[in-house]
């Protein structure tokens, strides 16, 4: 595995590290200047050396037009560590958070980047006609939206200010009877929070932002779906949790997102990278 700060530079890292190599490319956000796009050229040799492994089919077709001679497969990049949320996980989250039983509960994973839209969920949290814990955890945090969800009257709001271990995200999700994930219209990224929702087994509201996730959401019973950039019909899903709340994801939601198991990733990794030494022979 060879690590770089640019999602493009495949046949430089290739050249320089000497070796064949496999690239998980989980975004491109990077605009090179007149001299990256040159080193590219001279190095585009070494691209034969390399196979790139994009997350989703949205990745892939923005990166590929740019790369023709990269090889590249489609490959989730998350796995299922077979171990999801224990009853028993839940129950002491609840009384680690102290949210009654039956009250409900969402959380909010994860730093407040530019692709995370939170600007829909302030607005749908101000619309909530019923009571509703917010469990927030992850780093940068807005302090001042916080300030404001404090001062919501039908917002009781918990923070856990990240970065955190995995004991303490876990104690997050067991606690919520649904995971929130909204994104701006079009990111096309794999979303670790989704996967998460499905190996933990923890229920879905998520936004309509990718046509591909949407279309393998729709009709599951642990997911609920909104209009991306919508707040009155979010709120109305928050409102309507009690009333129709999403089921806990079965082995199934696994298969739903392509995401495989620790040892099918390796065997995919592994036999991948064989296939190319041979072929770079």
């Amino acid at each position: 595995m060879i690590l770089s700060a640019s999602e493009a530079l495949h046949g430089v890292a290739a050249l320089l590290g000497d070796t064949p190599h496999l690239r998980f490319i989980h975004e491109a956000v990077t605009t090179e200047d007149r001299l990256v796009r040159w080193l590219g050229r001279l190095a585009r040799r070494g691209e034969k050396r390399v196979i790139a492994l994009y997350p989703t089919t949205a990745v892939r077709d923005q990166v590929a037009p740019t790369f023709p001679h990269l090889p590249g497969e489609v490959r989730a990049f998350a796995v299922d560590d077979d171990r999801p949320l224990t009853n028993t996980e839940r129950d002491g989250a609840r009384t680690a958070f102290t949210i009654p039983a039956d009250a409900k509960a969402v959380c909010v994973v994860g730093g407040w980047w530019p692709y995370k839209d939170i600007p829909t969920i302030d607005a749908a949290l101000a619309r909530l006609t019923t009571p509703l814990h917010v469990l927030v955890c992850g780093t940068p945090l807005d302090d001042a939206v916080l300030t404001r969800w404090h001062q919501l009257p039908n917002v009781r709001l918990h923070t856990v200010p990240g970065p955190v271990g995995d004991q303490v995200l876990r104690l997050v999700y067991a606690a919520a009877d649904a995971a929130l994930v909204a994104r701006m219209p079009g990111v096309g990224k794999e979303s670790g929070l989704v996967m998460d929702a499905a190996r933990l087994a923890v229920p879905l509201i998520v936004s309509a932002h990718d046509p591909e996730l949407t279309a393998r959401l729709t009709g599951e019973s642990w997911a609920r779906l909104f209009p991306a950039g919508d707040p009155d019909t979010l709120a109305k899903t928050l409102d309507h949790l009690t009333a129709d709340a999403p089921s806990r994801p079965g082995p199934s939601a696994r298969g739903v997102l392509d995401m495989n198991s620790a040892a099918e990733q390796t065997a995919f990794l592994t036999e991948t990278y064989t296939r190319l030494t041979k072929e770079c022979r």
